[in-house]
């Protein structure tokens, strides 16, 4: 553990000198105990903060109301709000909570991908969901209708930070930093653990172009390049760019190639690291990463950070 000379300031909290983090570090027992004294007034903090945002989203359209239920831990109803409402993005939220650990409710199993492909006809991410669940019911006909059906779509909804992109945008709710700085934090962790990989169905279904069929190859290429076109998180960018190329999509035909996606992900990823911590600044660039992520994603974040490209000679 380094210890900077300046001491540890937990926003909100208070700041715990040098002198007292060395002697944490001597005594690691009650040290232990005072980190965990700290923690639990964090989470305090960012509860109440937690509760206005919830509050505040309980209020407004269905997009909202759903958010505002996961936010709450209530999955059962989220699917009960989802089911009634024609919010694709709604639908999806409820759908995807649905999905982990405790999502086995009654209105949740009345929620399927059909019914949200059917609320945005344009969008292939339903039929991705849809092609896990087949899958997991070992229907290859099933499979391969889900394939046909996602590479037709014309566009890729957004598959992560949801929650967040909702809680953000009524975050004025939450003045004081500290206060919505933690409750962001507990967010962006709610939306991390909701199982939203939506592209295990074409890294499966897309395996080994030489054993592909003419259709099926077809369809991998097909969806794959648009895929790549449409990214705004990052690692599905990677993913598709990675279909791609499985599939013999030509590299002109790909918006994105590997070596600019790595060069893009480990410039975002030290900038990141550089953001983190528990100070009030830090508190403060979370409401910032937020707005950016949830506006353009964390693709078009990671991209700006490249050096211009050089015109050529």
């Amino acid at each position: 553990m380094q210890i900077p000379p300046e001491g540890l300031e937990v926003c909100g909290v208070r700041r715990v000198p040098a002198d007292e983090l060395r002697r944490w570090k001597a005594d690691p027992v009650g040290g232990k105990a005072q980190l965990q004294q700290i923690d639990e007034q964090m989470q305090r903090i960012g509860a109440a903060g937690l509760a206005r945002i919830s509050a505040r989203l309980a209020a407004g359209n269905d997009r909202q109301q759903v958010a505002a239920r996961l936010l709450m831990q209530d999955r059962d109803g989220a699917a009960l709000l989802a089911e009634g409402s024609t919010d694709a993005q709604a639908y999806q939220m409820a759908l995807t909570a649905c999905g982990g650990p405790g999502g086995d409710t009654p209105n949740c199993a009345r929620l399927n991908p059909r019914r949200w492909a059917e609320l945005d006809p344009s969008d292939a991410r339903p039929w991705l969901r849809l092609m896990e669940a087949e899958h997991r019911r070992k229907d290859a006909a099933g499979v391969a209708a889900a394939l046909a059906e996602a590479a037709a779509r014309p566009r890729l909804s957004r598959g992560s930070y949801l929650l967040e992109a909702q809680a953000v945008a009524v975050s004025d709710v939450v003045p004081e930093a500290a206060e919505l700085g933690h409750a962001l934090v507990v967010v962006i962790g709610t939306d991390a653990a909701m199982p939203g990989f939506d592209f295990g169905g074409p890294l499966r279904a897309c395996k080994g172009e030489g054993l592909l069929d003419t259709t099926r190859l077809a369809q991998c290429r097909a969806f794959a390049r648009q895929a790549l076109a449409n990214a705004t998180d990052l690692v599905e960018a990677q993913i598709a760019q990675k279909l791609a190329d499985r599939a013999g999509v030509p590299r002109e035909q790909q918006a994105y190639d590997a070596a600019t996606l790595k060069a893009a992900q480990d410039r975002f990823y030290a900038r990141a690291m550089e953001d983190i911590g528990a100070d009030c600044g830090a508190m403060r660039r979370i409401k910032q990463l937020s707005i950016e992520r949830t506006s353009s994603g964390d693709l078009a974040m990671a991209l700006a950070l490249l050096p211009p490209r050089q015109p050529a000679r």
